[in-house]
């Protein structure tokens, strides 16, 4: 149900800070540079690490059911990416301060758990970053890591218009890159699905699927962070579409390689594989900067995003100062995972920073459909924040017994109490999670149904 604006405040509560709210008059741009910048962001070896990680070298399901998983987790995602991301040019709001919407003051507890999962992201993005550019140029870990950082330090100074810039630049070269690496792909034989096994692998499939929803829909949480610099008569189907094309063409092509290359080997030296692929020489060196470079604007993004949450919550500091704040605890986390095999940490960190989001975007989608016909909607205090804070943090315990991580199945087996920690994916899903699909279903339909018997007992 809607909310009536004659209950709203006089006072805007978000205009006051551009590092929360635009006005009309500082926003400018069209949706094909909002869906440049997606890909520019995307187009990173994170994408291909994460296929190789669905296909599971010799342990996978192969190339076939693991790209098919990874492929529908990815539509799936990017579907409500797009989908929230038209809120962006209508409010002008970044996206965490658009979940201020349903839980008010309350916001302040998706928000912890979004600057922690940007952190892990963030170091992970480092490792595979350094790696990129530590190979194609032959440089230490320690020099290579100060490249990137600097690479971020100067995006985040710049903001999101940068990022525009760097996102058509890079997608162009990416471009290239992908197309190169199809070729090179071409010659060299899918991973194949394990010899000996009979039946349809459901449980592989659904770790592929997971992998595919958690680099995409995680991505909700940042969706309105790009897409609120456009202007409010921005058509919202093209938002939509722009944002869906953006993000599905990356991940799905550059998912795709990875999937098709992976081996044993690969999941311990990714970029390694990657310029094997290519190849070596001068062109392969390019390649592997470029996707380096990729990388680090997507880190930046995340920094952008975390220090947009840590002024919104209160942090009394510049929002370039609170990224930066974000960009140091990345980089230190890396620094401390250096010596971690990627592959596991990859699936680690892209599963389980990634689960929290799908209780938020349940919520969240609940407001934005009662709050569908207001046509200022931030200037409509939240109504229900208590009963959104505990929709999201009952829908986030509930999914952990669906998950699959590695790191999730070893607290399960060292610690007893926390043993139901993956339970029904060891037990009754041959290790297959799927604990972002009901995520999204557990956060939805308990806010529905709090919000709901809350607007009743009001009467």
């Amino acid at each position: 149900m809607s909310s009536n604006l004659t209950n709203a405040t006089a006072v805007d509560p978000f205009d006051s800070d551009d590092a929360i709210r635009l006005g009309e008059d500082k926003r400018d741009g069209n949706p094909r540079t909002l869906g440049a910048a997606w890909a520019g962001v995307l187009l990173a070896p994170g994408t291909i690490i994460t296929g190789m990680v669905a296909a599971g070298g010799s342990a996978g399901p192969g190339f076939g059911v693991g790209f098919a998983g990874l492929a529908i987790g990815t539509i799936i995602g990017t579907f409500f990416v797009a989908l929230i991301s038209i809120w962006g040019p209508r409010t002008g709001l970044a996206q965490m301060p658009l979940g201020k919407l349903a839980f008010g003051a309350a916001n302040v507890v998706p928000q912890v758990f979004l600057i922690f999962s940007l952190i892990a992201y963030d170091a992970l993005n480092d490792l595979f970053g350094v790696d990129a550019l530590a190979d194609a140029l032959g440089i230490e870990f320690y020099i290579a890591l100060a490249c990137i950082l600097a690479i971020e330090v100067v995006v985040v100074s710049f903001g999101v218009r940068l990022m525009r810039v760097l996102g058509l630049v890079l997608s162009s070269v990416m471009l290239i890159v992908a197309v190169w690496l199809i070729f090179a792909a071409a010659g060299t034989s899918a991973a194949p699905a394990p010899a000996g096994v009979n039946g349809f692998p459901l449980s592989q499939f659904a770790l592929a699927m997971a992998l595919g929803l958690s680099g995409s829909i995680s991505w909700s949480v940042q969706a309105c962070d790009l897409s609120r610099t456009l202007p409010h008569r921005t058509s919202p189907k093209k938002v939509f579409a722009w944002v869906f094309v953006g993000m599905t063409i990356p991940l799905v092509v550059l998912g795709g390689i990875g999937a098709w290359i992976s081996t044993d080997s690969s999941l311990s030296n990714p970029m390694g594989r990657v310029q094997e692929l290519l190849g070596g020489g001068v062109g392969a060196a390019v390649a592997l900067v470029a996707l380096g470079i990729s990388l680090a604007t997507a880190n930046a993004l995340n920094d952008f995003s975390g220090g947009l949450s840590l002024v919104q919550m209160g942090v009394r500091i510049p929002r370039v100062a609170a990224s930066l704040v974000i960009t140091a605890s990345g980089l230190t986390l890396a620094i401390v995972s250096r010596n971690t095999e990627l592959g596991s940490l990859t699936q680690d960190i892209v599963l389980i920073a990634g689960y929290y989001t799908t209780p938020w975007l349940g919520v969240l989608l609940v407001e934005l459909i009662a709050r569908r016909k207001e046509p200022k909607p931030w200037l409509i205090p939240a109504s229900k924040p208590r009963q959104a804070a505990s929709a999201f943090v009952l829908g986030w315990l509930l999914l952990l017994p669906f998950t699959a991580t590695p790191i999730g199945n070893q607290i399960a087996g060292d610690v007893p109490a926390l043993s139901w920690i993956g339970w029904f994916s060891r037990e009754l899903f041959n290790g297959g999670g799927i604990g972002y699909l009901v995520g999204v279903i557990f956060g939805f339909a308990i806010y529905a149904a709090l919000r709901l018997t809350g607007s009743r007992h009001s009467k």
